[in-house]
Formats: C-alpha cells, structure tokens, sequence
C-alpha cells in the first residue's frame, strides 16, 4: 500500500478538527492580535466585500512585515483557526519544539525550499493543503516568497497560482500599507502606526482538468503575471494617494 503523506501524525491537525484546548489558545492568540489592530495600530479595510463567503479562498498581498499576516486574517474576521500558511519545513518543522509550540497558535502547512533526497514532495503540500481547505480552511501565500525592502515590491513567484489550479480554489489580492513602519523588518517592537489594507477582486483559477503540461504550465505563468500586475498597479496608486483602482467597501 502506498504512503500518504496524511498518514504521518505529524499533520493530522490539517485534516482533523483541533482539540477544545487548541482551539481556545487560537481564540486567545486571535484576541490579543485584533486587540493590538484595533486600538494600538489600527487597520483600515477596504473592499471586504471581495473576500468569498461561500468558497475557500487564497489570500495574497504586498510582504514586507511579519504583521500582514495579522492584517490579512484580521481583514476577514474568520479568525486564525479558519487559514493557514506556508511554511518553510526545513524551519518550522525540522525543530519539533518550533513546531509544538505554534501549532497552539496558528495552522502551518509544511513546504519544502531545500531539495535532498528526503524531502518534503510538493504533491506533498497538495495534499496536506487540499485536506486542510475541504474543511472550509483558507490558505496565505505571500507570492514575492520572503519580505521586501519597503515600497519595493519583488518578482512574483508561481506558487499562489499552482496551489489556485491545483486546489480549484481563487486567488484573492490585497494591498497593505503601513506595515512596514508598524513593524519593520528588522524592528523588535511593534509601534503604533496606522495600517491600511485594501482587499480587491478575486482572480478565479482555470479548469485545468483536460490541459497538457505546457498548457498548464502557461496558464500558471499568465495567472502569476495577472496577479503581480493588479498588486503592483494598485500598490503604486495607493502610494501615490490615488485609490479609485482599488475597490471601496
């Protein structure tokens, strides 16, 4: 019988309902967050009316700041427990004391970036991803794939786009700004700055059932391009102090 990677105890949260004692340290984890984004660096929203209510959902945006996550979530208000986000195995996993200690807080989904003969498929991450959204989960892909320096947006990786076609799910942009300066890369305090985030229309993957490889591999190169301009061209004219391209709540 063949290994499935859902077998492995390691990941079960990702596919099971979490435990009543993990889902109150997510509710606490949730508070103290929407309390800093409420009065001590407060989040504006903008176009939450673009974030799906009936379809799970991957929620992508400009990443310059350990906070967007917390502002991504905090634009939905489903709460922690309903995302979950890409990270790094070979960081977050390999420490298994990194590893018990965030699963109370937040759902990581386990991605490989070294290539060794143990590692981590990215069929894998496909399907520890699609367990986790048959559940009504959402999942955060930051597409420049590490933090920028501020007001510099990076080269767009694929990613966001093949987790979109190959869960079937849409793709939702958004637009921060201020995180930067709330909590700067390298910043070990979070300060009181306003932080606004701008939520814009979903970009619906392709069937991609019946396409050969290069097609499916084009259409993937199209989808991240489409999504790289959208962010880039309303991140410039919300800089620039010019918001009608983005949608308005």
């Amino acid at each position: 019988m063949k290994y499935s990677i859902l077998e492995d105890s390691r990941y079960h949260y990702l596919s099971k309902t979490k435990s009543p004692l993990l889902k109150f340290f997510s509710f606490l984890f949730d508070l103290f967050a929407n309390t800093i984004l409420t009065f001590y660096a407060p989040v504006t929203v903008t176009g939450r009316e673009n974030i799906p209510k009936d379809t799970p959902f991957i929620f992508c945006s400009n990443h310059n700041s350990h906070l967007d996550i917390a502002v991504l979530v905090y634009a939905t208000r489903f709460g922690y427990e309903r995302f979950g986000f890409l990270a790094a195995k070979d960081y977050w996993f390999d420490n298994k004391y990194r590893r018990k200690f965030f699963k109370n807080f937040i759902t990581l989904i386990p991605i490989e970036r070294r290539n060794k003969p143990e590692s981590l498929d990215l069929e894998d991450t496909f399907l520890l991803s699609k367990a986790f959204v048959n559940r009504n989960n959402n999942i955060i892909i930051f597409p420049e794939g590490s933090r920028g320096k501020p007001g510099v947006i990076q080269r767009f990786r694929k990613g966001a786009m093949k987790f979109s076609l190959e869960l079937n799910i849409p793709v939702v942009p958004a637009v921060i700004l201020g995180t930067e300066k709330a909590w700067p890369r390298k910043g070990r305090f979070i300060y009181s700055v306003p932080i606004d985030i701008h939520v814009l229309p979903p970009i619906y993957p392709k069937d991609c059932s019946e396409m050969n490889k290069t097609e499916y591999n084009k259409t993937i190169v199209k989808q991240t391009k489409t999504l790289e301009k959208v962010i880039n061209e309303n991140y410039s004219s919300l800089r620039s102090g010019d918001s009608d391209n983005s949608s308005a709540e």
